[in-house]
This record gives structure tokens, C-alpha cells and sequence, in this order.
């Protein structure tokens, strides 16, 4: 004391500004490394839903693939039994032949029996085409089986992947919360305040270094009696942003 006057010598400053940065810094990397743990913690639900809409796309592909299926062998069917009914009709006209009284009438029936004839061979003609048809979708079908199998192997993969790493995560989450705690004990009074405020609206992005003179999250400079009061050791926010700033390693420990 000289004068009245508290007298802190350089080495003094530098273990103030040393201490309050350290445990800003310390804070700061713990923030964001919760957030981190955090982070890959949420990733995993979001993984499961994206397999399940994988598992859910794969399956409407094959139940859309068994209706194509379907429908083909129906439309198939329904010309098959066309062609049945025409044949049919055929005969019975052929039949009728032996029975005509007059060569008009003959030749009406003959008439009639080359139309539906003509008829029955485009008739044909199209039941090949569906039957390559029904080949065509049925030969979709293993694959989109398969889709369905692969996505569900997929699925519970993701599920015992993200199950395993929750734990673990949990366990360091736990670990690096107590850290947290026990760091957060080093800031008392005004300067737990002013950190617990910070935390609450800004998380872990309540914090930041000090590049050159400016703030390194809004990179706004700041005042003079700012730089001071951090190299005095003080807890000092950014009037910019609102974060709490804490000098860089090499300068607080130069």
C-alpha cells in the first residue's frame, strides 16, 4: 500500500487475468463439449426416424409392386376370358352355318365369323402383352423384397448402434457435467451473475476470447476500460453480444 493506494505488481496482474481466464476458457471448452455430447445424444433418435422412413419407404414399395402384380394378372385374366367368350361365340356361329336357308344369310353369319375372328386375333395379341406384362412387374417384386430386407437390417443396425453410444454418451455427460459444477464454484459474487445470466440466454456460446482488442464472437472492439478491467482479472462482458470474454491462452499465460 503506497499512499493510500493498492499497489498490484505485473505478476501479480498476470495471475489475476491468468486465473479469471482459465476458468472462463475452462468453462467455455466444458460448455461446448456438453453441447457436443448433447448434440450426438439428439443425432441418434433422428437416425432411428430416418431408418424407420427408409424401412417405411422400402415396404410401400413392395406392397405398391404386389399391386401392380395384381392388377397385371387381373387385367390378364379379364382378356383371357374375353377371348374365351368370343371363341365361344365363334363356335356357335359356325354351327349356325348348316342351319342358314338362304345364301344371304350365309354370307351374313360368314361376314360376322371373319369380323369376330379378326377380333379374337387382336384379342390375342394383347393377352401376350399382358402376360409380359405380368413377367415385367413380377420380376420387380424380388427387388423390392429385398429393399424391404435390407432397409430393416439397416433400421435395427442404427438402433443397437445408437443404443451402445447413448450409454457411453450418458456416462460423459455425467462426467463432464460434475466437471462443470466444480468449475462454476470458482466464480463468485458479481462474476457468477454475470456468467449464470450469460449461460442462460446464450448456453454454451456465452463465452469468448479476446482476439487482438476485439470480441471473437461478435468481433466488435472493446473500450479501453474494458481491456483493463481483464487484465485487472475481471469478469468483463461484451457490450455487443453479450459474452463473457476471457483472454487466449498464449496471452494469458505470456
Amino acid at each position: 500500500m503506497r499512499g493510500g493506494k493498492l499497489c498490484v505488481s505485473p505478476r501479480e496482474l498476470r495471475m489475476a487475468v491468468a486465473t479469471s481466464s482459465e476458468t472462463l476458457r475452462t468453462l467455455h471448452r466444458i460448455h461446448r463439449q456438453l453441447e457436443d455430447l448433447r448434440g450426438r445424444i439428439a443425432a441418434g433418435p433422428r437416425l432411428v426416424a430416418a431408418s424407420t422412413k427408409q424401412l417405411e419407404t422400402a415396404e410401400a414399395g413392395r406392397i405398391g409392386a404386389q399391386g401392380q402384380v395384381k392388377q397385371a394378372k387381373l387385367a390378364a385374366d379379364q382378356k383371357q376370358l374375353q377371348l374365351r367368350s368370343a371363341e365361344a361365340k365363334i363356335l356357335d356361329l359356325k354351327g349356325k352355318l348348316n342351319t342358314c336357308k338362304t345364301n344371304r344369310e350365309y354370307q351374313l353369319l360368314t361376314d360376322q365369323i371373319a369380323a369376330d375372328t379378326m377380333a379374337t386375333n387382336v384379342l390375342e395379341d394383347e393377352i401376350l402383352e399382358s402376360l409380359e406384362r405380368v413377367d415385367s412387374v413380377q420380376a420387380a417384386l424380388p427387388i423390392a423384397e429385398q429393399a424391404v430386407v435390407a432397409a430393416k437390417k439397416i433400421l435395427d443396425e442404427t438402433k443397437a448402434r445408437v443404443a451402445a453410444e447413448a450409454a457411453g454418451l450418458e456416462v460423459e455427460v455425467a462426467r463432464v457435467q460434475a466437471e462443470l459444477v466444480s468449475t462454476e464454484g470458482e466464480l463468485t459474487g458479481d462474476a457468477r451473475s454475470l456468467y449464470d445470466r450469460s449461460v442462460k440466454h446464450k448456453g454454451a456460446d456465452a463465452m469468448a476470447p479476446l482476439e487482438g482488442e476485439s470480441c471473437g464472437g461478435c468481433f466488435q472492439q472493446i473500450t479501453g476500460k474494458m481491456a483493463s478491467d481483464l487484465l485487472l482479472g475481471h469478469v468483463v462482458m461484451c457490450r455487443s453480444c453479450g459474452r463473457l470474454l476471457y483472454s487466449p491462452e498464449s496471452r494469458a499465460t505470456g
